[in-house]
């Protein structure tokens, strides 16, 4: 083996550590784009956060039920108030 074929050698490894190392950051670029694209894309992020809710609402349901109906009727009486007074502040 000569020289040059101890250097050719030497080249195409150091080419091939490189070739790694883009295909690395290439990787690194493509998680970071997909990140970035998940933060901006809000109907996206609404579905994700109405998923979340809705796994909130049926673990509650299964776990304490009686707390989510005396949640369900505080609203409705609030709601049914709001529109007495509101009807009332009308006359």
């Amino acid at each position: 083996m000569t020289t040059d074929d101890q250097s050719l050698t030497h080249k195409e490894r150091a080419l091939g550590e490189i070739r790694d190392d883009i295909e690395t950051t290439r990787e690194k670029l493509a998680a970071t784009l997909d990140a970035i694209e998940d933060k901006l894309n809000l109907p996206k992020q609404a579905q994700q956060a109405a998923g979340k809710l809705g796994d909130r609402f049926r673990d509650l349901q299964r776990d304490n039920p009686v707390v989510l109906y005396a949640s369900a009727a505080i609203v409705a009486l609030g709601t049914v108030g709001g529109v007495l007074v509101w009807r009332m502040a009308r006359r």
